[in-house]
C-alpha cells in the first residue's frame, strides 16, 4: 500500500494535537460501553466532544461502513438525505447531509471533506471530516453549519475488535446559544456510535470490506 507523505505528516501531526489539547474534560455521558467526554474548547464556547468505545469489528470492515455514505440515514443520528458529492479517491472524497434538530431551530446542513488514511506502523486507520461551507449554495430553510473539524481513531485491540476515539470541534452556526447546544451535546454522538456499532453486529457474517485498508 502507499502511503503519501502529506497523510503521513498529518497523522504523526494531530495524533499529539487530538490526545492533549483538550481542557476541562468531563465525563458528561456513559451507557453500554461509550463515554462522552465534554471539554472547554480553545477556538469557541461549544464544547469539545470526544467519544470513545469499543466496536467488535476489524479495520476493513469498520472502514468499509464508514465509506458508505448512503447509509449513513441508517445509523447517524438524525441525518436526512445523506448523498456523495464527489469521488476523490476510494479514501477521500466529499459529501452532503442534513441533520434534524428540534423545533423552534432550523435544520442543519453541511458538506464534508472525507478523508481516510492509515499509519503503517501499527494500523491505525484515522478518519478526517472538515466543513467546506461554500462547497454548494445555501439552500432554503436551512441553516448551513460554517465550522467543523474532527479526526476518528481506530486502534486494532487484536484481528476481531477496534478501539474508537472520535474528538469533534464544530459550530452548529444559526442562533443557537452556546450554552443550550453545551447541555445536548452528549445525546447525538452516542447515539451515533451506539448505531453505527449496532450495525456492525447486525451484518454478522455478511460484512463488508475494502482491500485497500490492510488488518491487524
Amino acid at each position: 500500500m502507499n502511503y503519501p507523505l502529506w497523510s503521513l505528516w498529518l497523522t504523526f501531526l494531530l495524533s499529539p494535537y487530538f490526545s492533549n489539547a483538550q481542557r476541562n474534560c468531563v465525563l458528561s455521558k456513559e451507557s453500554e460501553g461509550i463515554k462522552v467526554y465534554l471539554c472547554d474548547s480553545e477556538i469557541s464556547n461549544f464544547k469539545t466532544i470526544i467519544v470513545e468505545l469499543d466496536v467488535p469489528s476489524n479495520l476493513s470492515q469498520y472502514a468499509a461502513l464508514s465509506l458508505d455514505i448512503g447509509q449513513y440515514k441508517d445509523w447517524q443520528y438524525k441525518a436526512v438525505a445523506p448523498r456523495l458529492l464527489t469521488q476523490i479517491s476510494n479514501t477521500e472524497l466529499y459529501y452532503y447531509s442534513e441533520v434534524q434538530t428540534p423545533w423552534p431551530t432550523t435544520n442543519r446542513d453541511m458538506i464534508f471533506h472525507f478523508n481516510m488514511y492509515q499509519k503503517p506502523e501499527d494500523k491505525t486507520l484515522f478518519v478526517e471530516l472538515t466543513i467546506y461551507p461554500d462547497y454548494l449554495p445555501l439552500e432554503n430553510g436551512k441553516v448551513r453549519i460554517p465550522r467543523g473539524h474532527s479526526v476518528l481513531t481506530v486502534t486494532p485491540i487484536d484481528k476481531a475488535n477496534v478501539h474508537v476515539r472520535y474528538v469533534l470541534d464544530i459550530d452548529p452556526g444559526g442562533v443557537v446559544p452556546a450554552w443550550i447546544a453545551n447541555m445536548f451535546a452528549a445525546s447525538a454522538p452516542w447515539h451515533t456510535f451506539k448505531n453505527f456499532r449496532d450495525e456492525i453486529i447486525s451484518q454478522g457474517d455478511n460484512r463488508l470490506t475494502v482491500p485497500f485498508i490492510e488488518d491487524y
